[in-house]
């Protein structure tokens, strides 16, 4: 059953029992405020009252923006209601609280963050706040600690491997970010003057043997629950408070995945702000605090500390590296830096991302503090 505005009254009314967030009498309205690539995202409020909402997120059996010519599995959000339970039981304070969930016709419907906004647009505008880095951190830390492997019974690590075993979504994921940005894939494209730049990474032969070995253990390695697509674009931000949202790509997998895009995205800020040395510096303290907190929080639970981090450290560096350089040759760019309207500036910027990215994925297992990866910038 595919919602629409018209149908989502009707339906919510249905299992009101089940949701318990409106009156059983209160007449509903409903409005599509999701721009994203693959759901469809619904504000639900109570005409009496509307502030009072929630947010209804659909995914049909296909990737929104293309059409049922481009099928994709709808129980993506299967696994994010999974991960939102998980989440909400270690971390609360950084996640949206969840509802309801129909996996049938794959519906959750959660928390309305209407007075947040995208942390991606916050750093866009230079407003860099500290306290996020600290909380996502915690976030990452504490999930993952929690749900490691090695801190985990043979029972409790079996049940996360089965409950997380998103594979097409894991699979996708891997041929976005570790195999067609550096081939002729036709989904990719980038600036005019970035020519050599890219045929640069696609004839580095030690640049393609690590980004072969960042893409094994990403498929193979089974250490905690990954949130699989943490960026700027999936943290909303309101003040000092943070909530991580679009879950659907959530396995059981490296979590240093989570560290590495999470700080590529905050690099990749910094590089847009190459002429305003105050926010570089500022993002380059909330990269720093992020490693710091997610540390402490990870020793408050791990007991394999240092050499646990330590494979987590560079495993997440290359990721990094991976993951600034598709954003900038691949199908998935960034606002960030497509918001650059001076093509020169653009470019010099992108030339420098790629020539980034490229050395910390070469230098992953020498980079051996948070401190030494940006001393590359």
């Amino acid at each position: 059953m595919e919602l629409n505005r018209e149908t989502i009254p009707q339906y919510l009314h249905e299992r009101q029992i089940d949701i318990g967030f409106f009156d059983l009498d209160a007449e509903l309205i409903s409005e599509e405020i999701g721009d994203g690539n693959l759901n469809f995202v619904y504000r639900v409020y109570d005409a009496a009252r509307p502030t009072r909402s929630v947010v209804l997120k659909q995914a049909p059996p296909y990737i929104k923006i293309l059409g049922p010519d481009y099928p994709l599995p709808s129980d993506r959000l299967t696994y994010e209601s999974r991960s939102l339970e998980i989440y909400n039981q270690f971390a609360s304070q950084a996640v949206p609280t969840q509802y309801y969930f129909d996996g049938e016709s794959a519906v959750i419907v959660m928390e309305d963050l209407r007075n947040y906004s995208l942390l991606r647009d916050d750093l866009i505008a230079g407003h860099v706040n500290q306290t996020i880095p600290e909380l996502i951190g915690k976030f990452m830390g504490s999930v993952h600690s929690q749900t490691y492997s090695n801190n985990l019974d043979n029972v409790a690590v079996d049940k996360y491997k089965e409950d997380f075993a998103n594979t097409v979504m894991q699979s996708i994921t891997a041929d976005y970010v570790f195999t067609f940005p550096f081939t002729d894939h036709e989904t990719n494209f980038f600036t005019d003057g970035l020519e050599a730049a890219v045929n640069q990474l696609k004839t580095d032969h030690h640049f393609l043997q690590e980004v072969d070995a960042l893409r094994r253990i990403f498929l193979t390695v089974q250490r905690g629950l990954t949130h699989g697509d943490l960026h700027t674009g999936s943290v909303m931000v309101s003040g000092k408070a943070g909530k991580v949202i679009d879950s659907e790509f959530a396995f059981y997998g490296p979590v240093g995945f989570d560290v590495g895009l999470f700080w590529a995205n905050y690099l990749l800020s910094y590089y847009s702000h190459i002429d305003n040395s105050k926010v570089q510096s500022e993002l380059i303290t909330a990269i720093i605090r992020t490693w710091e907190t997610y540390i402490e929080q990870f020793m408050m639970e791990q007991t394999l500390k240092i050499r646990t981090l330590q494979c987590i450290f560079h495993e997440a560096v290359g990721f990094t590296g991976l993951e600034m350089l598709r954003r900038i040759v691949g199908a998935a760019h960034v606002k960030d830096i497509e918001q650059i309207e001076d093509v020169k500036q653009k470019l010099r910027v992108e030339t420098a991302i790629l020539e980034f990215g490229r050395t910390i994925v070469k230098e992953r297992h020498n980079i051996t503090t948070v401190h030494e990866m940006v001393e590359f910038l």
